[in-house]
């Protein structure tokens, strides 16, 4: 039994099999996704040691890393796969630390697909549920203090008491986390919620657990202060690069066979603030690829997010990346991008920085550039824009599917997917008093339903392209099981969003209704469609 546990619900303490896009699914209400698929294929277990995870969420990895460093015992901290609480946990457990990104389902993806397929619990919302379900029981026979932190614990604020939590903690954990830790331990008090100090980097200890999927952190917060985002509002500072190839090389040498970036914008490595470093960002990759040689790494180096102005900035850098990794059409990479309006209006009021060095009435040139850059250099990437800035016109919406327009016109290659403005905790929008939107699209007017419809409408039809270069899994007989779900997937989109298209009451009626939770629910709304297509 552990002193310090620390674990996470089952759609975050996952590999998605190797493919992170997968993690997305889990953002459907549940009924919407089968059993049988949710957990052997979205989200199947990681492997233990023991009691130990053999690999495990970066956030978690970092925060047993911050607990050794601050002089507590291996023996005492221990990370665990959610099944494996009530082995994990025993009269000597003290404390029990869980990471949370989307407990509520409350997240813009999330809440952007219940509005969409009319409302149920998410699958993110259904693990959370069954980890505090274990740990509320295991705490009335232990009396253990419990303590959330990460991304989503601003979904929490208010539900303590309903979840046994004794702690909400926000922030950076590196510093504040141990000294909370310790208070705990001894006996002391402690607020509700409890804030972390931002870290200076030589006192950022590197991980001694493995990562999931090869996720290393390059960059650290964000310098654009763009409204609707969190990590915008930490400090941003960029990792040295031997602490980054440092816990790329753990990785490898136990057994993760993957190299991913974890960053706002990869491309913003190095940088002085909104000052661009193209060295630096040259140097990561050269680094990163040497040791993916060296460790004979069969996948492309991975990277989550890039921004249309750093790429336009350094167009050397990114076909250097293109370069350096072989980046080919059969072998592209799918960053994630926020084109977020094409509106110079809410730019300006809302993400001015994310355009510089270009002004607001240039963002819509600034994203279709990008684009043919990002596509010339095999990179697929996943526009997302958002739908109900709060004082958002009918035509704010129309120069956005403009833009739309635009990129289909010009051969896009890639997702443009709209997601509701959220007021996630911390953000800017939040504190100015933004309130949450509402889970009906009727409450939206028409100028924004068309311009929902026309990123989907793109982004379906590039699905069909891409489907099979999206999923890199090594396994012949899951990649055939996947590629075959992914097309069931794409024709049930195209089905979904041409009813909604035609009668937006469509969801609360029909949409709302739908369920293949269970096999036999499966096989009754599956049957059908595959008899249609041998007729």
């Amino acid at each position: 039994m552990a002193r310090i546990v620390l674990t996470a619900d089952k759609a975050i303490f996952t590999d998605y099999h190797g493919a992170d896009l997968f993690g997305f699914g889990l953002c459907l209400p549940y009924r919407l996704v089968p059993e049988l698929v949710q957990y052997r294929i979205l989200s199947p277990g990681i492997p233990v040691a023991g009691l130990r995870a053999k690999a495990a969420p970066y956030a978690l990895c970092k925060v047993e890393a911050s607990l050794i460093a601050a002089g507590f015992s291996r023996r005492d901290v221990v990370i665990v796969p959610p099944r494996m609480l009530p082995e994990a946990v025993g009269e000597d457990t003290e404390l029990v630390a869980i990471h949370v990104l989307d407990p509520m389902g409350l997240a813009p993806v999330t809440w952007t697909l219940k509005a969409l397929s009319g409302g149920g619990r998410s699958c993110t919302e259904l693990e959370f549920e069954k980890l505090m379900c274990a740990v509320r029981s295991l705490k009335e026979r232990y009396g253990f203090k419990v303590v959330v932190g990460g991304p989503g614990n601003w979904q929490l604020r208010g539900r303590e008491d309903r979840y046994g939590i004794d702690v909400l903690f926000d922030g950076e954990a590196e510093l504040t986390f141990p000294m909370l830790v310790k208070k705990l331990l001894g006996g002391e008090e402690v607020p509700r919620y409890v804030r972390g100090d931002p870290a200076p980097l030589d006192k950022i200890p590197p991980i001694i657990t493995p990562s999931r999927n090869g996720l290393v952190q390059i960059t650290r917060g964000c310098p654009r202060r763009c409204y609707f985002c969190s990590p915008t509002m930490w400090s941003f500072r960029s990792f040295p690069l031997d602490i980054i190839a440092r816990e790329i090389e753990f990785n490898l040498r136990n057994g993760i066979g993957r190299i991913s970036f974890i960053t706002e914008d990869v491309l913003l490595y190095g940088a002085r603030g909104l000052e661009l470093n193209s060295d630096a960002v040259k140097k990561l990759f050269k680094a990163a690829a040497d040791l993916a040689r060296r460790w004979r790494v069969p996948e492309k180096l991975g990277f989550s997010h890039v921004s249309c102005s750093s790429a336009l900035l350094l167009k050397d850098a990114v076909k250097y990346i293109t370069e350096i990794q072989g980046l080919s059409e059969e072998e592209p990479t799918f960053p994630q991008v926020g084109l977020e309006s094409g509106s110079p209006k809410v730019v300006a009021k809302y993400f001015r920085e994310k355009a510089y060095p270009w002004r607001p009435e240039d963002w819509p040139e600034v994203v279709v550039e990008s684009s043919k850059l990002f596509n010339d250099s095999y990179w697929y990437p996943c526009f997302t824009y958002i739908v109900g800035f709060p004082d958002a016109t009918p035509d704010d919406y129309v120069a956005t599917t403009e833009l739309i327009d635009r990129l289909r016109e010009e051969g896009f290659v890639g997702w443009v997917f709209p997601l509701l403005l959220i007021p996630m905790g911390g953000t800017i929008i939040e504190r100015r008093g933004v309130g949450f939107p509402s889970p009906s699209l009727s409450k939206l007017p028409r100028e924004a339903i068309d311009c929902m419809i026309a990123g989907y409408k793109l982004s379906i039809a590039n699905s069909k392209k891409l489907a099979n270069r999206v999923i890199s899994v090594r396994n012949p007989l899951l990649a055939k099981i996947f590629h075959n779900l992914a097309s069931r997937a794409i024709d049930a989109m195209e089905y979904w969003i041409s009813g909604v298209e035609k009668d937006l009451d469509v969801i609360e009626s029909e949409y709302s209704k739908f369920s293949i939770r269970s096999t036999r629910e499966l096989a009754k709304a599956v049957l059908p469609m595959i008899a249609r297509r041998a007729v």
